[in-house]
C-alpha cells in the first residue's frame, strides 16, 4: 500500500520515502519510476525514537512539511504481540509526535489504521490505548485483559489505538493549521493479506462478506483503491475532513454490522 501511494504522490513534491528495510526502498525507488520525480530515501525503524527524531529532521531539511502518509505496520502472523503493539501503535504515536512542530498551514497526515479496530474492546483496555508511551504500558494492558496478549488482540488494539490518536491529535495539528486522518483498509491484495488469508480461516468468511466483489483476485480490494483515497484526503479538497477514521472496506464492516444485528 506504502508503494501505490508513492507512486500516485511522487509526482506532487519531493517524496522521502522511509523503510525499515535499505533493500525495500531501493526496490521501491526503482518501481516508482516517475521522470523527473524528486525522490529520497531514508532508512528507519519506527520502534527506535533515534531513528525517528533522524526522519524528522530530513522532513524540516527538505522544505515546508506537506504531508505524511504512515502505513508501517506488521499483522498478528508476521510478529509475537509486543512487536505488534510497538511497531502499530507506539511507532505510529512517535512519529505523528515527532512532526508536529513541522506542522503548518495545509499540511496533512494519513495514519493506517484497520477494519480489526472496529472489533468489541473492553472499556478499560481501551481506556490505556490513549497512553502508549507509558511505563509499563505492555504489561497494564495484559493485566487489564486479565489474560496474556496474543497478536492477534495486540492487533486489533493497535489498530483501535491509531483511531484514537488522530481523534485526540486533531486539535493540535489544527491549532497549526494541519489535519490528520486515518484510512482504515479492508481485505487488500497485498502479500500481508494474502499471508492472513491462508493462515487464518475467517478470512474466507470475510471476503465473502465483503459486498463489493472482484472475482479475478483472491482479496477484493487492491492498494490503488488505498491510493486514490490518500490521493484525495491529503488535497485541498478535503480541507474539513480530520480527527476521524475512513473505512474503506468494500462495505466489509457494516455488512458484518448488518448480520450480527439479524442474527
Amino acid at each position: 500500500m506504502g508503494l501505490a501511494c508513492a507512486q500516485r504522490l511522487a509526482d506532487r513534491a519531493t517524496l522521502l520515502l522511509v523503510d525499515v528495510s535499505d533493500e525495500t526502498l531501493a526496490r521501491a525507488r526503482s518501481q516508482i519510476g516517475t521522470e523527473g520525480a524528486d525522490i529520497e530515501t531514508l532508512r528507519c525503524d519506527v520502534t527506535s525514537q533515534a531513528d525517528i527524531d533522524a526522519m524528522a529532521a530530513a522532513v524540516s531539511s527538505l522544505g515546508s512539511f506537506r504531508s505524511l502518509v504512515h502505513t508501517a505496520g506488521v499483522s498478528p502472523e508476521m510478529a509475537a504481540p509486543q512487536r505488534v503493539l510497538d511497531v502499530d501503535l507506539v511507532g505510529s504515536v512517535r512519529v505523528v509526535n515527532a512532526l508536529l512542530p513541522l506542522v503548518k498551514p495545509g499540511s496533512s497526515a494519513i495514519l493506517i489504521s484497520s477494519i480489526a479496530g472496529y472489533s468489541e474492546v473492553d472499556p478499560t483496555v481501551e481506556e490505556l490505548l490513549a497512553d502508549p508511551l507509558a511505563d509499563g504500558f505492555y504489561e497494564t494492558v495484559e493485566r487489564a485483559l486479565g489474560q496474556t496478549l496474543d497478536s492477534a488482540t495486540a492487533y486489533v488494539l493497535a489498530k483501535r489505538g491509531v483511531t484514537r490518536l488522530v481523534e485526540r491529535s486533531a486539535r493540535a495539528w489544527g491549532e497549526q493549521g494541519g489535519r490528520i486522518v486515518a484510512l482504515a483498509p479492508g481485505l487488500i491484495q497485498t502479500s500481508m493479506g494474502l499471508m492472513e488469508a491462508e493462515r487464518q480461516p475467517i478470512m474466507e468468511v470475510m471476503i465473502e462478506m465483503t459486498p463489493i466483489k472482484r472475482p479475478h483476485q483472491r482479496l477484493p480490494g487492491r492498494p490503488e483503491d488505498i491510493a486514490a483515497v490518500v490521493s484525495f484526503l491529503i488535497s485541498d479538497d478535503a480541507s474539513f475532513i480530520s480527527g476521524c477514521d475512513i473505512r474503506v472496506d468494500g462495505g466489509l464492516v457494516g455488512a458484518g454490522r448488518q448480520l450480527m444485528s439479524q442474527g
